[in-house]
């Protein structure tokens, strides 16, 4: 019926139709077009990511095997276990796993805090023969901060031959959770109820821009992180920019003993 109709209209008439309502298959094709292009972006932003998690070999650390690195920064969260939970409640049979690995890479272990199970670990590391520099988290929440440096210190009486060092605060400076005065308060606080050395650790900024924390410690711990810098350092350039960076705060403190974690 719609055929018969519409070759009884005039040929002009018939064009016009064709004008306005173009041919399905135009339709399909002028779909097809960024289709197509969507599906090459999509595979070629794939195989970049793809490319840049290839596993890379890297060459051997030009040191003897069978030295051990001199302190490691110790975490025990796994999977799901984050710091950032209250609920997080790291076994001591997990740390003393742990412990039980890096006693065969390491003779000392650094760490952050007392809560969430870590007050756990001078035991275990003193099982395996590890020392430890026993973290103290501080922020904002004073009544938290109380009960971190209190169980502190409990740990460096409990375990004397143990923990050879009490870090109070992690970068404490960079996140704006306390100034600089009430730090170096509470740095002597503590110094004055342990007898083993006590330390800050921070970007190494911050121990430049926060001299007064230089008489509240007993040695300076920095921080270079040459990726985190703020122009990223680049791979091949990091280990000049350690070396350079070390040596600039050994000179702005080169009455005291500095550590550095990179």
């Amino acid at each position: 019926m719609v055929k018969r109709w519409f070759s009884k209209l005039p040929v002009s008439r018939i064009e016009e139709i064709q004008r306005i309502i173009p041919p399905r298959r135009t339709e399909l094709v002028s779909l097809r077009i960024p289709l197509m292009l969507f599906l090459i972006s999509w595979g070629a932003i794939a195989a970049v990511w793809w490319w840049l998690g290839t596993p890379v070999n890297l060459a051997r650390a030009p040191i003897d095997p069978n030295d051990k690195l001199q302190c490691i920064s110790y975490a025990p969260f796994r999977s799901r276990q984050t710091s950032l939970s209250p609920a997080t409640q790291v076994t001591r049979e997990q740390i003393a796993e742990d412990l039980a690995e890096l006693a065969k890479i390491t003779d000392c272990i650094r760490t952050y805090a007392t809560d969430l199970g870590l007050d756990q670990i001078p035991e275990p590391a003193d099982k395996v023969g590890l020392k430890v520099i026993q973290g103290i988290f501080l922020d904002k929440d004073q009544q938290k901060n109380a009960k971190q440096i209190s169980t502190a210190i409990r740990l460096a009486k409990d375990y004397p031959k143990t923990i050879i060092a009490l870090l109070v605060g992690n970068e404490t400076l960079l996140r704006k959770d306390i100034t600089a005065s009430d730090l170096a308060a509470t740095i002597r606080l503590v110094k004055a109820q342990v007898t083993v050395p006590v330390t800050y650790a921070d970007v190494w900024e911050f121990w430049l821009s926060n001299r007064e924390l230089y008489d509240a410690v007993d040695f300076v711990t920095i921080h270079i992180l040459p990726y985190w810098e703020n122009v990223p350092i680049p791979a091949e350039a990091a280990a000049a920019h350690v070396d350079t960076i070390r040596r600039q705060v050994a000179a702005a403190f080169r009455a005291r003993k500095f550590s550095s974690e990179k």
